[in-house]
């Protein structure tokens, strides 16, 4: 999914103390810049997962002044509960916010919401909004990624009337209220928010339309044949997918309510933009910042931006607008997963108050789900293997999440992929038990698992949550038959 402020609250369980007005986290004397007067100052522009985990994480761990500027007008929520509140597995939006507004202000952050930035100026170490000028000593650029909207779709920044897109708390309410209306939605895009928000109104019982414009669903993530069944899970809750079709929108959607869909219209009240992001790297641009050839902000393992021929020590970077390194590839990418923008924050946090950490190239595993239907993966494709000129063997097994004969076992499929023995890849589909395996899978890939390794694995079993051979094991048996055969074809 998409950056999740939600994943910050799996490691600060801790809530302010009403008793006593204690605060959550102590004062701490800073060790940083001891001649100067005052607490070093911390300007941090955007109120996301990255954004909002560094200022806490700063706050733990000195006494400096803390200021947030976000264009958002809510603090600390889970985006990617928004399907599930349209869904109606989640009774309100409100229950998406982790941490409200007086959470930071009793602990000395100061979160300007609905403030927009206008331009950085890292010469003079400030910022300007609209409301004014910011000066900082630290500076943290985490604007997160915008929704990619198609250019045929409109020809000013303002959405026609009656399509919406998903990036904020506040898009999700005025959603939700157009859906009270609806009769027929579609929805563009066949990537995790399309998909998750297609099975969310379906269990409404609104029709919905998903177009995905590539042939198969979830391209840049899994292979056709896992997508596939993605695809035909969808279909079995009702949703009709479209897919490898161009699309064209009228010029006045507001009044003809469709959409032509290579030679066929559809009619639709509602449209949800829902084709993918790009980073919001637009503020670092006009600073002189460097972006690199993924289109994210250029930042060097402290996290630190890049300008000129150097880095700059005072300026950091953090989520869905920087690049990072693939650690299979080698090549720069974006991520735009919660817990990468989480685990930025705590290294951003760190090297602002002196702890010097750095950040290494990610396996970026990732795992959703779309009606009952969990899906995910971890590693390269074999589309992006190909781009690179790897040759990969893969192996694939289906398996049930538990005994044949225990009540309520869910069909799983694995799939892996192998590059010279070594595990590179690998994409899961199930009805359970997917973000504990994708897990698993991630540590082998960073720990370089050979297919032999992953042979003599040794697995637990009970049958509420099992089989007794888990179906991991029948994929790396295929894929050491399909190594052979190789070999075979080579040696003829």
């Amino acid at each position: 999914m998409g950056s999740d402020f939600g994943t910050q609250n799996a490691l600060d369980k801790k809530i302010q103390k009403a008793a006593g007005g204690k605060e959550e986290f102590p004062r701490k004397v800073s060790a940083q810049n001891p001649a100067k007067k005052g607490p070093a100052k911390i300007v941090i522009i955007g109120g996301g997962a990255c954004g909002m985990s560094a200022a806490t994480q700063i706050r733990r761990q000195s006494d400096f002044e803390i200021t947030v500027l976000s264009r958002d007008s809510h603090t600390a929520y889970s985006p990617c509960g928004i399907p599930f509140v349209l869904s109606r597995e989640i009774d309100s939006f409100e229950k998406l916010i982790v941490k409200p507004l007086d959470f930071y202000r009793e602990n000395r952050i100061d979160v300007k919401l609905n403030e927009d930035v206008k331009s950085i100026n890292t010469s003079s170490r400030t910022v300007r909004t609209g409301e004014g000028i910011y000066s900082f000593d630290k500076l943290v650029i985490a604007t997160g990624s915008l929704p990619f909207v198609p250019q045929t779709s409109c020809t000013t920044n303002i959405l026609p009337y009656g399509m919406f897109t998903l990036r904020s708390l506040a898009d999700g309410m005025l959603f939700e209220k157009a859906l009270e209306t609806a009769g027929q939605v579609c929805i563009l895009g066949g990537g995790t928010i399309g998909i998750g928000c297609s099975a969310a109104l379906a269990r409404r019982g609104i029709k919905t339309i998903l177009i995905n414009r590539s042939k198969n669903l979830l391209s840049r993530q899994l292979d056709p044949d896992i997508a596939e069944l993605i695809r035909k899970h969808l279909e079995s809750l009702g949703v009709e997918v479209i897919t490898g079709e161009p699309i064209i929108f009228p010029e006045m959607f507001w009044k003809e309510k469709a959409l032509q869909v290579g030679n066929k219209h559809f009619p639709a009240d509602v449209v949800l933009l829902a084709s993918g992001v790009k980073p919001e790297i637009s503020l670092a641009l006009e600073a002189g910042i460097e972006i690199g050839k993924a289109g994210g902000i250029v930042a060097n393992e402290m996290l630190q931006v890049k300008a000129g021929d150097e880095f700059l020590p005072y300026v950091y970077a953090g989520g869905g607008c920087v690049e990072v390194t693939d650690f299979i590839t080698g090549e720069s990418r974006l991520s735009q997963l919660g817990t990468t923008a989480k685990r930025m924050a705590e290294i951003i946090g760190d090297n602002i108050t002196g702890k010097q950490t750095t950040f290494g190239p990610i396996a970026d595993p990732w795992v959703s789900l779309a009606g009952g239907l969990q899906f995910g993966g971890v590693g390269i494709t074999s589309r992006k293997a190909e781009s690179n000129e790897m040759n990969l063997v893969t192996g694939f097994s289906s398996g049930r999440t538990r005994a044949s004969y225990y009540p309520g076992k869910k069909d799983l499929y694995i799939k892996l992929l192998f590059k010279d023995d070594y595990l590179v890849g690998a994409q899961l589909v199930g009805g359970e038990g997917i973000k504990e395996r994708i897990d698993a899978l991630s540590l082998a890939i960073r720990k370089k698992a050979t297919i032999k390794d992953l042979l003599d694995l040794e697995t637990s079993y009970a049958p509420p949550v099992s089989m007794l051979v888990d179906p991991l094991r029948p994929a790396v048996k295929a894929a050491i038959q399909n190594m052979r055969e190789r070999e075979d074809i080579k040696t003829q």
